[in-house]
């Protein structure tokens, strides 16, 4: 029996493992942070950064014993300044690359209220097992209540079929690049509530 439960401060740490080991060959992440060494210098401080953001918005779920977690921003998505964010140096090149993912993202998503699906994750040891659909459940049923539908995005056909089956449908698709890059092709999916 999966238990999926409202992540905590005490979390952070082992989600960022979590999350780094699921995003090792992430088409967006390694585009970002093409370098081995680097992925693997600044992972934990990357992942713990992002889930400190969902936690201030009491976004952020996971399974007991934390080998999967899922990050959701609520309708509206609030901007939040958590404490603890951990400022890491990047080159102006990586700046660029954030810069054109930020607005590519934001060209394609919905404009109606909506739950977004940011982040879902399951250490590849424990893949497979229904994981990321319990967490997603979690927030589908309150979405669904206030008849709210849930977006994300993604970037491989694979990932695609997954989230077909627990609802989502293509809204969109585009490819990411930069003057000098071109990064991933993406898909923003929709799911409708229920």
């Amino acid at each position: 029996m999966v238990t999926v439960r409202r992540a905590t401060h005490q979390d952070v740490r082992r989600i960022a493992r979590t999350a780094s080991r699921a995003f090792v060959d992430d088409p967006v992440m390694r585009w970002m942070i093409p370098d081995d060494a680097e992925y693997e210098q600044h992972h934990q401080v990357f992942f713990g950064n992002i889930a400190r953001r969902w936690l201030a918005t009491d976004s952020l779920w996971c399974t007991d014993d934390v080998v999967a977690m899922a990050g959701w921003v609520p309708p509206g998505r609030p901007e939040v300044e958590p404490a603890g964010i951990v400022q890491l140096e990047h080159p102006e090149w990586r700046l660029v690359r954030f810069a054109a993912l930020r607005d590519a993202m934001q060209l394609n998503t919905p404009a109606e209220p909506h739950w977004y699906l940011n982040m879902l994750a399951t250490h590849p040891d424990w893949q497979r097992q229904g994981l990321g659909g319990a967490l997603m459940g979690a927030v589908f049923e309150d979405a669904d209540a206030a008849g709210l539908p849930c977006y994300l995005e993604t970037e491989t056909e694979v990932n695609v079929a997954y989230y077909r089956r627990h609802g989502f449908e293509v809204r969109s698709e585009w490819d990411v690049r930069t003057d000098d890059s071109v990064g991933p092709h993406m898909w923003g999916m929709l799911r409708p509530p229920r």
